[in-house]
């Protein structure tokens, strides 16, 4: 009568567990330092085929309108070389903070993984297209009640500016996540 019991409680779990994952571990250096451009262009959130969380997505879009415009702004000089990002959510799982409450751990984990392509806007040529990933652990959405969900859809954001900062005065890369990320 255990073994059935564990058996089922092992494939329940397993059915809970979110299968993404980031495709790099390292974001290599943009093929020049953004400070030689005198301009930036943020464009709307894109969303890949097979991303079907609406809010969520707002929720994106919001954290990276407060984090990266005023970034932006501040490093703007004017008209000239215009580097123009385009951030596309790829995947995307996010459990709220109703399904935390009904479901807790059971929902599984959130994660969230987004390219931001950087294009000289005159040319048309690709500076860098770096990746980023952020997840929330499922237990820790269950104990929060989605507040560690929720936080995921901010650090996004969060690990795009840190980027954006660490590419600025010259070309290093960086990490696909922010746990990761130390100061250059």
């Amino acid at each position: 009568m255990k073994l059935p019991a564990l058996l089922a409680a092992a494939v329940l779990l397993a059915g809970c567990a979110t299968q993404i994952r980031p495709t790099v571990s390292d974001n290599p250096p943009p093929t020049r330092a953004l400070n030689t451009f005198e301009a930036f262009e943020l464009r709307p959130v894109a969303i890949a085929a097979g991303v079907a969380e609406p809010e969520a997505v707002a929720k994106i879009q919001q954290h990276i309108d407060a984090k990266v415009k005023p970034l932006l702004a501040q490093w703007s000089r004017g008209a000239g070389a215009t580097l123009v990002l385009e951030p596309t959510i790829r995947e995307l799982k996010f459990v709220s903070g109703g399904n935390r409450v009904w479901a807790g751990a059971m929902a599984g984990s959130s994660a969230v993984r987004l390219t931001v392509r950087l294009t000289d806007k005159a040319s048309g040529a690709v500076v860098a297209e770096p990746e980023f990933y952020q997840r929330a652990a499922a237990m820790g959405g269950a104990y929060s009640f989605g507040g560690s969900d929720n936080a995921m859809l901010e650090r996004i954001a969060s690990v795009l500016v840190e980027y954006l900062q660490r590419n600025h005065a010259r070309a290093v890369g960086g990490p696909t996540g922010l746990e990761a990320a130390q100061p250059q």
